[in-house]
């Protein structure tokens, strides 16, 4: 275990010197009047906040080497200023959609754990299970919501999301969310087969006719998410209304424009975004008027809505004379439906696109489906069947949906791996460090999975299913704050599978390339995935 670093005491006894400077520093300059006063007071202040930070570094890095503790490498870039030389290899990866990949080839020269910098920030990138493990389980109290991962959300989830908050605000969401996704909600199956069949209807032909499933998918999980949700759907696979056509494709742009700002630090941030921020209002007005339209037939009765159990009549009641706005209501909305819908189609998305390529796993799946013997199975029949959760979590390993996520440090803290010349001494963290943490660079990692690590093999996890407790598989976060909804996704990714392959005999690909993603909020294929069936 590794030691905590007592730096508070020497850190404040060493900071009077700044201090005593910048005293002297103003008594000198007292007899300087008006405008001149100004500018040399900004400027003794900002030496001041450099002599601070310089001394505060230079004693966390005497303290780091007497207790054991070792630097990060730093990725060998030549511009240490705005890190330029970085960044346009990660906007030419971005505009090719491998940026993931690009991650990987960077762990690869640098470690799992190592400094890199974008338009002047310098961020900690890690891949490494210990690490990624202090930060959102051992050492959660030291981490917040900030950084990249705060300029991506806030502007589409606002500022009450359960995604973008801390603390009490975060616990409290958390809190009121929990319930709407316990057992009695998720076993629920009605809630999805109406919007699974719908979606097996609309696959096209079923005679080998290719068609992008990807599409087909984001259209049924956006239906059941807002059916669960709101009571109502918005019914894209069947009668799509224009206002839920261009809902989805600002909801899609608010997505992947958050996701680039992210990307780019903090200076593009602070820069105007006004074509963001119209669609981030009509998409609210969406939901707002969704909500509006539930709560009128709440008044009376509840007799228009489509389903028993509603996520916003659950919200509305646990936070009924706490006088919580009308932002904040939507807030949560907007969260559970990025959650819901981006999430659950990438992962079926990315099932099918390996599915296509490999008959011997779709015979194995069906084999099973078909030993079930039940045209309707029951929440406990899908949750049982062990090949299908392989094939599920191996989709999930190579495509995790939230391929990464990023942190800030409240404090100096502590990290247990990556320091020192060989990547194994713990390493000290210093207050207001961002730390951008990569998931499917973890998931794809030969040193943990082998040297067939990119393959998709469902059977690895029939060797060793305990992977999926452990720090090095992680599709829904990890920590106090792992996905709440995951099972709510999972028994929609199970009762699709169950119905497609009751339905379609086999299925092909129609497209001979890789699977590229793109790295928004939750990643997508901007390609699609081009399969085609054949029908039972």
């Amino acid at each position: 275990m590794f030691a905590v670093i007592p730096i508070e005491k020497s850190y404040y006894q060493w900071n009077l010197l700044p201090i005593v400077i910048l005293g002297l520093s103003i008594y000198h300059l007292w007899d300087v009047k008006g405008f001149e006063f100004l500018v040399y007071g900004i400027i003794l202040w900002f030496i001041f906040l450099l002599q601070r930070d310089i001394i505060a570094g230079i004693l966390i890095k005497r303290l780091a080497l007497e207790l054991g503790y070792g630097p990060l490498p730093v990725y060998p870039a030549l511009d240490h200023l705005l890190g330029l030389d970085t960044l346009i290899p990660a906007v030419r990866a971005i505009r090719r959609h491998r940026l993931l990949d690009w991650f990987y080839e960077r762990r690869l020269l640098c470690g799992k754990t190592y400094w890199g910098q974008t338009l002047g920030e310098w961020v900690i990138m890690t891949s490494d299970p210990k690490n990624i493990q202090a930060v959102l389980s051992t050492k959660f109290d030291d981490w917040k919501i900030g950084g990249p991962r705060l300029y991506a959300t806030l502007p589409a989830l606002g500022h009450d999301s359960i995604f973008t908050t801390n603390g009490e605000k975060w616990e409290m969401a958390r809190r009121r969310m929990r319930p709407a996704f316990n057992r009695n909600q998720v076993a629920d199956l009605k809630c999805f087969e109406r919007h699974v069949r719908n979606f097996i209807e609309a696959v096209p032909g079923g005679d080998g006719v290719g068609f992008d499933v990807q599409g087909l998918l984001q259209d049924m999980t956006m239906d059941s998410s807002t059916d669960f949700l709101l009571g109502y759907s918005t019914n894209l696979l069947v009668e799509p209304s224009a206002e839920a056509r261009q809902m989805l494709k600002d909801f899609d742009y608010v997505s992947r424009e958050s996701s680039r700002n992210g990307r780019m630090g903090a200076l593009l941030y602070w820069l105007p975004h006004p074509f963001l921020y119209a669609a981030v209002g009509r998409v609210r007005k969406f939901v707002g008027e969704y909500m509006d339209r539930a709560l009128e037939e709440s008044k009376r009765g509840g007799e228009g809505k489509e389903r028993g159990y509603v996520f916003l009549d659950a919200l509305l009641e646990q936070t009924q004379g706490q006088n919580q706005s009308r932002d904040y209501i939507i807030d949560q909305m907007l969260s559970i439906l990025v959650a819901g819908r981006d999430t659950t189609a990438t992962a079926i998305t990315a099932a099918f696109y390996f599915l296509a390529r490999d008959a011997e796993v779709v015979r194995r799946l069906r084999e099973e489906i078909e030993s079930v013997g039940e045209w309707d199975p029951s929440y406990e029949q899908l949750h049982g069947m062990k090949y299908m959760k392989n094939v599920v979590r191996e989709a999930l390993r190579l495509f995790p949906p939230v391929a990464t996520n990023s942190r800030i440090s409240v404090k100096d803290t502590p990290l247990p791996s990556g320091g020192g010349p060989y990547g194994n001494l713990p390493v000290i963290v210093r207050r207001n460090t961002p730390i951008r943490y990569c998931i499917s660079v973890m998931h794809r990692d030969r040193s943990i999975y082998g040297d067939d690590a990119d393959v998709f093999r469902p059977e690895r996890w029939e060797v060793d299913e305990t992977i999926q407790k452990s720090w090095i598989y992680l599709p829904f976060n990890g920590g106090p704050r792992v996905c709440l909804g995951q099972q709510f996704a999972l028994t929609q990714i199970y009762l699709t599978l169950y119905r497609f392959f009751q339905t379609f005999e086999s299925i092909e690909h129609r497209d001979g390339g890789p699977l590229l993603a793109q790295t928004n909020l939750v990643i997508n294929f901007p390609y699609g995935c081009k399969i085609a069936v054949n029908r039972v």
